[in-house]
C-alpha cells in the first residue's frame, strides 16, 4: 500500500462491492499528495474497469514506475 489503506472501502459490503465493481476510488489528499504521478499513472492503468484498456503483465513491467 502506497498510503497505508485500500483503494477501496466501505463499511457495508454490499456497498463496497459496488465501489470496486465501478471502480470507484480516489487519491485521497493528504495520503496521496506524496505519491509520484507516475506511480498513480501506473495505479490508474492497472485498476482499469475496461478489460481492454486495463494492462496486460507485460505493458505493467515496462511502465516506467
Amino acid at each position: 500500500r502506497l498510503c497505508g489503506y485500500p483503494p477501496f472501502y466501505d463499511e457495508n459490503d454490499a456497498k463496497l462491492f459496488e465501489q470496486i465493481l465501478r471502480a470507484e476510488y480516489e487519491f485521497d489528499s493528504p495520503y496521496w499528495d506524496d505519491i509520484s504521478d507516475s506511480a498513480k499513472d501506473f495505479i490508474q492503468h492497472l485498476m482499469e474497469k475496461d478489460p481492454s484498456k486495463r494492462f496486460t503483465c507485460e505493458q505493467a513491467l515496462q511502465h516506467p514506475w
